[in-house]
C-alpha cells in the first residue's frame, strides 16, 4: 500500500458529524470523481474510486441527508495500475436533489439543468464545511510520490521529495479549489498536463499542514519522522563528503610534497637543506598520509600548521628550481 493510499484511509476513519459538513464532503466527492449521464429525462450519477471506504462515507452522508443508500459494484474497465476500481451508484430518485443541494447543478422548471463548474460558496461558508470539503477532495482526487523509509534503510527510492498534488478535469473547479486551499494557509501552484489541471505542493511543511487540516495526524507524525530522518541522513552525507574532500586534498598535497622531496634527495641531497627542512622531509616520507596538523606534532620543534605549510612551499620551490636548472647552494642556506 502506498503512503498516499494509507493517508486517505486514515482521513476517512474520522466520521463527518454535522449535516452541513456531510453535504460539503458529498459535494467534494461528486465533483472530484463523479460521472453524470442522462437517459431520457433521468440522470445517473456514479462515483468511481479505488478506495472502497469512500462507499461507506457516501452511504453515511446519504442516510443522514436523504434516508437513502448507494449501491456498490466493480468497474469493468481495467485502469493503468491494474488496481480494483469501485463504482458507487447514487439513488436515481434523488439524483437531481443531490446535484442541486451539493451546488453542482441548477435545474429549470422543465428539468433542464446547468452544471456549475466551480465550488458553490454556500457549501463551504463555514470553517468546518471548508475543511470537510478539502477532506473529500483529498480522499478522491489527490496523489503523491512520497515514499517513507520506515525501516531506516539506506534506500535511494525514499528520497522522492514531498510532492502532493490534486488532479482535476475542470480549470474553473481547480481554480476554486486552489483558492480554498489558500484560504486555509495551504500554498499551491497550478499546472496543465494534457487535458488535466493539477494543483501541487512540494514543501514538506505545507504537506504537513494539509495533513493536519484533513485530520491525518498519524500520517503527519510519520511524515515528520521521515523529515527528521532525511535531515540527519543528509547531514551525515554532507559531513562524509566534506571529510572525503579533505582526505583527497590531503593525499593530493602529500603526493606532491613527496615527489618534491624525492627529487631533492636524488639531486642535491638532504644535506644541502637547512635542518628544519631536512627533518620535515624525513617526517613526511615516514608519514605520507598524515595531515599538516598531525605533522606539527611529530616534529622536534614547535611549529604551527601555517608554519609547516610555509616550509613545504619552500621545498616545492626548490624542486621547481631543480627542474629549471636554476638551483643554487645559497638558495638552501640555513634559515630560522
Amino acid at each position: 500500500m502506498s503512503f498516499a493510499h494509507e493517508v486517505k484511509l486514515e482521513v476517512l476513519e474520522t466520521p463527518t458529524k454535522n449535516e452541513c459538513c456531510k453535504l460539503a464532503f458529498l459535494s467534494a466527492v461528486i465533483h472530484s470523481c463523479g460521472e453524470l449521464t442522462k437517459s431520457g429525462k433521468e440522470f445517473y450519477l456514479e462515483l468511481k474510486t479505488d478506495i472502497e471506504k469512500i462507499y461507506d462515507e457516501v452511504n453515511e452522508c446519504l442516510k443522514t441527508l436523504y434516508g437513502e443508500y448507494a449501491e456498490l459494484s466493480f468497474d469493468d474497465d481495467t485502469n493503468i495500475n491494474k488496481s480494483v476500481r469501485y463504482v458507487i451508484s447514487l439513488p436515481k430518485a434523488i439524483t437531481n436533489q443531490i446535484l442541486f443541494d451539493c451546488g453542482i447543478a441548477k435545474f429549470s422548471l422543465n428539468n433542464e439543468f446547468t452544471l456549475i463548474q466551480g465550488i458553490d460558496e454556500h457549501i463551504i461558508e463555514n470553517e468546518c464545511c471548508a475543511k470537510n470539503y478539502i477532506k473529500g477532495v483529498f480522499a478522491t482526487a489527490s496523489t503523491s510520490n512520497i515514499i517513507l523509509n520506515e525501516n531506516n534503510q539506506d534506500d535511494s527510492r525514499t528520497f522522492s521529495g514531498y510532492h502532493w498534488e490534486f488532479v482535476f478535469t475542470s480549470e474553473p473547479y481547480a481554480d476554486d479549489f486552489s483558492n480554498l486551499l489558500f484560504s486555509q494557509g495551504i500554498a499551491n501552484k497550478k499546472s496543465k498536463r494534457k487535458n488535466l489541471y493539477v494543483l501541487y505542493i512540494k514543501e514538506a511543511e505545507v504537506v504537513s499542514d494539509l495533513f493536519a487540516i484533513v485530520g491525518a495526524y498519524k500520517s503527519l507524525l510519520k511524515l515528520q519522522n521521515e523529515i527528521a530522518l532525511r535531515e540527519v541522513r543528509n547531514n551525515i552525507n554532507r559531513q562524509n563528503n566534506c571529510m572525503n574532500a579533505n582526505i583527497t586534498k590531503t593525499v593530493t598535497a602529500s603526493l606532491k610534497q613527496i615527489q618534491a622531496i624525492n627529487k631533492i634527495e636524488q639531486t642535491i641531497g638532504f644535506e644541502k637543506l637547512p635542518q628544519n627542512l631536512r627533518e620535515l622531509c624525513l617526517v613526511r616520507l615516514a608519514n605520507p598520509e598524515e595531515s599538516l596538523d598531525n605533522l606539527t606534532k611529530l616534529l622536534s620543534t614547535t611549529i604551527t600548521k601555517s608554519g609547516i605549510n610555509h616550509q613545504f612551499r619552500r621545498l616545492l620551490k626548490i624542486a621547481e628550481k631543480i627542474d629549471n636548472n636554476t638551483i643554487k647552494i645559497e638558495d638552501n642556506k640555513e634559515e630560522d
